[in-house]
């Protein structure tokens, strides 16, 4: 996809996620079994023929670092073009509804005006979704929009947080909702935007840099033309435990999982190779993902578990996200628990939460 460019923000923060975003950016949050949530957007940029893509970095840079590398696992480590690692505030933004801090957008001009692209698609990285973003773009260039929103229509808009997009019968934004109940269009937390009026804002608001992108066109409604395209496609949202552990139980239904991962678009992520994982006598697995590396000895149910896990000899395991490295001890009972990374259960210990507030153990403890 020609003349289009990505950026992808991480810099803002979720009290709601609790202990899973304490140390890390909302974008480095474990899913699925082997991914981090950044590697969606990312994905998906990459898939649409995206082949310059800024991220901006988060105060709780490291993880994302990491697991990003030069870009290597999504053809962005190029000598043209490629992956860029751009300086984030320090930090970012600490409202719930503040994705798109302005003074990101400003610090990082130069990536802006050096490219000679002529749309970028802004993108959060808190939204689980499979798209090819070559049909918006087409939308908003034949539209002639100064910006595109994606929403997705939902039935039951009260349950959801985010912002509400208000359209015409035409499809254009007459306004932004923070609420919304019914049927309503909900914001996908990602929009494409002409560069050139991307900097034309930049240069109206530069002295008020510590807003959102979003209270810019909000206030702009009027002035900008901003159209919307729909999305029909599964679209996850991890904006609270809850969220995360609703999308997580979502994998485990065969339509959303192949939707998001064994279609021609595949997600790519951070490359570590690990043998399968190994199921010994005794063992009994349901309606779960297994990644790799493990050695399974009890029960597993309705479950998550990340590379090189293990579940101990009459361990069980329901309802539960189990990340990398933990090891569930013989004995043991986990029900409605998610385990961050490197948690060691023992013998006999019980462990539950329940469907609505699920028990987070935060990574590196010894139960």
């Amino acid at each position: 996809m020609k003349k289009v460019m990505g950026l992808i923000t991480t810099n803002y923060t979720n009290e709601s996620l609790g202990k899973l975003a304490e140390l890390r950016p909302v974008a480095t949050i474990p899913f699925g079994g082997r991914y981090r949530l950044v590697d969606f957007p990312l994905s998906n940029m990459v898939h649409s023929g995206v082949r310059s893509v800024g991220i901006t970095s988060a105060h709780y840079y490291r993880s994302l670092v990491d697991h990003l590398g030069a870009g290597k696992e999504w053809s962005l480590n190029r000598k043209e073009k490629g992956l860029f690692l751009l300086p984030g505030s320090v930090y970012g933004m600490k409202r719930f509804d503040g994705k798109f801090l302005l003074r990101d957008f400003i610090n990082n001009r130069s990536y802006l005006d050096r490219a000679d692209e002529e749309q970028v698609i802004v993108s959060a990285s808190d939204k689980v979704y499979n798209i090819d973003f070559e049909l918006p773009v087409k939308a908003h260039r034949e539209s002639g929009a100064d910006v595109t929103m994606l929403y997705k229509e939902i039935a039951s808009a009260n349950i959801k947080s985010g912002m509400f997009l208000e359209l015409d019968r035409n499809g254009a934004v007459r306004s932004f909702q923070r609420q919304a109940t019914g049927i309503a269009a909900w914001f996908m937390d990602c929009f494409i935007i002409n560069k050139s009026k991307l900097l034309e804002l930049m240069a109206w608001y530069e002295n008020l840099d510590y807003i959102d992108m979003m209270e810019i066109l909000m206030e702009n409604v009027g002035r900008l033309k901003i159209d919307s395209y729909a999305f029909n496609g599964y679209v996850g949202a991890i904006d609270s435990i809850y969220d995360y552990m609703q999308c997580s139980q979502d994998l485990l239904k065969a339509g959303i999982h192949d939707e998001l991962f064994n279609s021609s678009k595949k997600i790519f992520t951070k490359v570590q190779d690990a043998p399968p994982s190994k199921y010994l006598k005794g063992s009994n697995v349901s309606n779960s993902i297994d990644s790799s590396g493990g050695i399974i000895e009890g029960t597993v149910e309705n479950s998550i578990l990340f590379r090189n896990v293990r579940i101990g000899k009459g361990a069980v395991v329901r309802n539960c996200v189990i990340m990398q490295r933990c090891q569930i001890a013989p004995g043991a009972q986990l029900e409605n628990v998610i385990c961050d990374k490197f948690v060691q259960v023992s013998e006999n210990v019980r462990l539950s939460g329940n469907r609505y507030t699920p028990l987070v153990i935060e990574k590196n403890q010894k139960l």
